[in-house]
């Protein structure tokens, strides 16, 4: 039982497989299939799902005996077929739940990317705002790390270098967890050839979120981002993301610790709470509700941009045992587009 990407990017009948069960594979054979799985017909059943830009689910006569196959098509901005997620499995058997694919579109004169509701709704918490063409800053917007996003421009330019591209970038979705994504895309696709298309794949339950390295963050080196330190001040790094839900002001959250978390801050808010108040309201956040207007205080200064600008202030955090905690809070934006999104707070414990 198991879920298979198959792209469908370049002129027909192209097509190979890129991902199972969320790994990358390396534009594999989808003979791949009639191997592993007895289906001698699978060149057949692209062909159907490709041409009739709908899904399949039925059950096939192969080499090893009755399969379910389920296809299911990723549509391009224009309603083609860019990929088909497909799940094999015996006859009697329940689908698996399949992970988040959408499909992007690249102007290679403008490089602006269009993409479909899908797309944006696997990083959005609500459809406002969705957008068909993103030009590339928007495009970005969100990204916290694409080390292989110069390889993305090159194939964008559509110069001959490069036909192919894979890689691996770290999203911010609006709720402000990190996801990791696999992204893949051809040249020399569409109708007459000129367009470039692609696929992103959310593959969160297999690998885990990527962020760019201290000197990117141009944090420092020192010791006490890479032990643990256990002393009652040790200082501590962090992530902060706000979620934005339309019409609710916006709820900012500690999100990814870059140094070892502190042991006086907790490690949940929402375990530490249900342990000691079941039946209270959740609070869900280290962050005491009193100081969010800190916070958004310091976003509204980092709007403007400004990457070495850092915004001292002094917050409460929660601490391991259930009360509040002074600290000396600096803030400043995370390199790149998604700055606008995603802080990086360096704190230190105040003395009581």
């Amino acid at each position: 039982m198991t879920w298979y990407l198959i792209e469908t990017l370049a002129l027909a009948p192209s097509a190979s497989i890129v991902f199972k069960e969320g790994e990358h594979r390396d534009w594999t054979s989808v003979r791949t299939l009639t191997r592993s799985d007895g289906l001698d017909m699978i060149e057949d059943l692209i062909a159907e799902v490709r041409t009739s830009c709908e899904g399949l689910d039925r059950v096939e006569q192969g080499r090893l005996g009755p399969r379910r196959v389920v296809m299911r098509p990723v549509l391009g901005f224009e309603g083609e077929v860019y990929g088909i997620k497909t799940w094999v499995g015996k006859p009697d058997a329940d689908v698996t739940p399949e992970r988040a694919i959408a499909s992007v579109n690249w102007d290679v004169q403008s490089l602006v990317a269009r993409h479909t509701l899908e797309s944006y709704m696997m990083s959005s918490i609500s459809p406002e705002g969705f957008g068909q063409d993103r030009d590339p800053g928007q495009f970005l917007r969100k990204v916290a790390q694409f080390d292989a996003l110069n390889e993305l421009a090159e194939l964008c330019l559509n110069d001959g270098t490069r036909t192919h591209f894979s890689g691996r970038l770290t999203v911010l979705h609006d709720d402000t967890h990190l996801m990791a994504w696999r992204g893949l895309a051809r040249s020399n696709a569409g109708p007459d050839g000129s367009e470039v298309r692609g696929m992103f794949h959310d593959v969160t339950d297999t690998e885990p979120p990527q962020i760019a390295p201290l000197t990117a963050l141009k944090l420092p080196a020192g010791d006490e981002l890479r032990t643990r330190d256990e002393s009652d001040n040790a200082p501590g790094t962090v992530l902060v993301a706000y979620r934005r839900v339309p019409g609710e002001p916006e709820v900012p959250a500690l999100i990814y610790w870059v140094s070892p978390r502190p042991s006086y801050i907790a490690e949940s808010a929402t375990e530490h709470h249900l342990a000691q108040h079941p039946d209270a309201p959740l609070p869900g956040n280290l962050i005491n509700p009193e100081f969010f207007d800190e916070f958004a205080r310091a976003k509204k200064v980092l709007e403007a941009g400004q990457d070495d600008l850092e915004i001292p202030m002094v917050v409460e955090l929660l601490g391991h045992d259930g009360s509040w905690v002074r600290v000396r809070f600096h803030i400043r934006r995370y390199p790149g587009a998604v700055g606008s999104l995603l802080h990086i707070g360096r704190f230190t414990r105040l003395e009581d």
